[in-house]
């Protein structure tokens, strides 16, 4: 049974420049970098958690930017407890100058869509019942 997920890799045409966005926008601690002809990578944890993200920069960085209605990634959402939380998140993006939909309610929760710098589509989420099967 698989509960949990270890890791999301993502990848970006600039790593320093994720690499700081990613950091100051999580706190994020790096754990392991790596540097071949062909790529360069990091990966981080998060603070409090065994949840880990990984950023890759294929080659000279120059891949077209992200569409997320090319198949592959839609978006990766992170859980948060309450919408007070996902207020919390808001203003930490706001202050941080990244560009947010807001907190949307939905029938079964709410949500706060925004992207990185590569346009890769974020999202926080509050599930109003997350012992729903």
């Amino acid at each position: 049974m698989v509960d949990t997920i270890h890791h999301v890799a993502l990848s970006v045409t600039d790593l320093d420049r994720s690499a700081a966005w990613y950091e100051d926008l999580f706190g994020v601690v790096p754990v392991l970098t790596e540097e071949s002809p062909s790529r360069r990578g990091a990966v981080y944890r998060f603070p409090d958690s065994q949840l880990m993200l990984g950023l890759v920069q294929h080659g000279a960085g120059r891949a077209p930017r992200f569409d997320p209605t090319v198949i592959g990634l839609d978006h990766v959402a992170w859980t948060v407890d309450d919408l007070e939380t996902m207020d919390g998140w808001a203003r930490r993006l706001e202050a941080l100058g990244v560009e947010h939909s807001g907190v949307v309610e939905t029938a079964v929760g709410a949500i706060l869509n925004f992207r990185d710098p590569d346009g890769i589509q974020l999202a926080f989420y509050w599930d109003a019942d997350p012992d729903l099967d």
